[in-house]
């Protein structure tokens, strides 16, 4: 599933639906588990896919060539979950909470769904050889990140952000953080709530939804 690309991943189709972010919400996006995980065991994909929302326009091409291949990669990922049925499903179930945020909500919702399902995907990956894989070699990169990820990244990095989505504290006090940075329009206690009491159902989304992205990824990165 992880073969290192050898040419760019193509950008985003013209006219795919795309989820909404205001202002530089866009910049706060905090789901980075599948992120990752879709870039091992390429460094140069892991660090430009992680810093994929930091880079806007064309900007992408100032980059050296595996690094342009994770920014790319990021854009690819996030238009095919924005596209798939059944993660807009879970964006339907969790709109009562999360309004017209639901589509990024998702995706953080879907980082703890891989962590709880790891050794469905993982392929004999231990998740703390993974993890520890991706805090080694972006903290190597840390100089080279978009100014704001290097302010955010000595806090992300001893909180051992990945791991973070793996226990429901983790995952409430991610929404909390989401939800601060929209300014009330996301009801995280109430979503957290709801998630959890469905986590079967939202389990059967995720099964539905993750291997065709992990063989859309496979695909980008072999061709």
């Amino acid at each position: 599933m992880n073969n290192a690309a050898k040419k760019p991943v193509p950008s985003a189709k013209a006219g795919a639906k795309v989820r909404e972010h205001p202002g530089n919400l866009q910049q706060a996006d905090m789901n980075h588990v599948a992120h990752c995980f879709l870039s091992y065991p390429d460094d140069a994909v892991l660090f430009g896919n992680f810093i994929g929302d930091f880079v806007k326009g064309k900007s992408w091409q100032t980059y050296p060539p595996g690094v342009q291949q994770g920014i790319l990669l990021h854009r690819a990922i996030d238009t095919f979950t924005d596209n798939h049925p059944v993660a807009r499903e879970s964006a339907r179930r969790i709109r009562e909470f999360a309004g017209r945020y639901a589509a990024p909500v998702v995706d953080i919702l879907y980082d703890h769904l891989l962590i709880l399902h790891w050794e469905v995907y993982a392929q004999g990956l231990p998740f703390d050889v993974f993890a520890d894989w991706a805090y080694r070699h972006l903290d190597k990169r840390a100089p080279e990140m978009p100014a704001e990820l290097q302010r955010r990244w000595p806090h992300m990095l001893a909180g051992r952000f990945l791991h973070g989505y793996g226990s429901r504290a983790g995952l409430e006090w991610v929404l909390g953080q989401f939800a601060r940075r929209l300014n009330g329009q996301l009801d995280a206690t109430g979503l957290c709530r709801l998630f959890f009491g469905e986590i079967a159902a939202f389990s059967a989304d995720f099964h539905g939804f993750f291997p065709e992205l992990a063989e859309h990824v496979r695909i980008k990165r072999s061709s």
